[in-house]
Parts: structure tokens; sequence; C-alpha cells
């Protein structure tokens, strides 16, 4: 072997190693950013916009009436903005890549697809004024529900 032959082997190993590293160093951003939404729940003015929003769903189970709500009170509908807002971005995160997959459908269910669910009627709403809302998060709230099923299957037949 030359020393070519040498230089050549050591640009090989160069490159898959810078490769390596930065695969490593995606995963673990993916990873970082998958709990920092995670944390972001529990910071207490979430925790309370939270509050305020699921009290607002279980004042009705009209929807025209919510709605209403909203267009009387304006704090109230800032809160479900937010709200909102927070679930299209951690959809949007998941939509592009800049969470970790797997474990995002471990954490985020049954949290999105139950807000999906509860907040789809908004999300009509909001789109007949003009608004472009919750495309991602149905998509996300889809696909954490069908890995759920699939997760659940197979357990049922045995297999982990």
């Amino acid at each position: 072997m030359t020393l070519n032959d040498f230089a050549d082997i050591g640009s090989v190993v160069g490159i898959f190693l810078v490769a390596l590293g930065l695969y490593f160093s995606v995963r673990q951003f993916k990873l970082n950013r998958t709990m920092q939404y995670m944390e972001y729940l529990s910071n207490p003015d979430i925790v309370e916009i939270r509050a305020a929003v699921d009290e607002w769903l279980e004042s009705s189970t009209d929807d025209d009436t919510r709605t209403s709500m909203l267009e009387k009170d304006c704090t109230l509908h800032s809160q479900v903005r937010v709200f909102v807002s927070f679930c299209n971005q951690v959809s949007t995160a998941y939509r592009f890549g800049t969470i970790y997959k797997d474990m995002a459908f471990y954490i985020w269910h049954p949290f999105i697809p139950n807000y999906w669910e509860k907040l789809k009627f908004y999300m009509i709403w909001r789109s007949s004024q003009g608004y472009e809302v919750g495309g991602d998060f149905k998509k996300f709230a889809e696909d954490i529900s069908k890995n759920h099923a699939k997760r659940v299957h197979a357990v049922r037949k045995g297999k982990k």
C-alpha cells in the first residue's frame, strides 16, 4: 500500500465519522425539541390557558354556543388561539421532521387526537373567516391514532 492509499482510506473513514456525528447531532436535536414541546405544557401560563380552554369546551356541547362565547370574550378567544397555536406548532414540527417521530407518537397520544376531535369545529369556524389552521394538526392526530392502533394490535397479537 502506498501513502496515497492510506490517505484515501483516511478520507473515507473521516467522511464516515463526520456523517455519523451529523446523524447523532440531528437525532439529539429532534429529541431535545420533542422534550421542549412537552415541557412547555408544564409552564404555568400554558397550564392556565389549557384549563380555560377545557372549561370553555366543557361549558356546552353546542358548537354555535361555544363560538358565540369566543365572539363575546376576547380574552377567552386569545387563550384558545394560543392553545391551538401550540397544537399547530408541534404538529408542524412533526410534519417537517424537526421532532423525533417515534417519541412524539408516545408522548402526544392521546393529547393531540383528543384535542383535535374537541377543536375540529373551531378549525372549521376559523377557516370560514379566511384563516388556514389545523391542517398539520389533523394529520398529526390521524398519524398518532394510526400508530396507536398498530401498537395495540401488535400487543394483542403478542408482539412488542
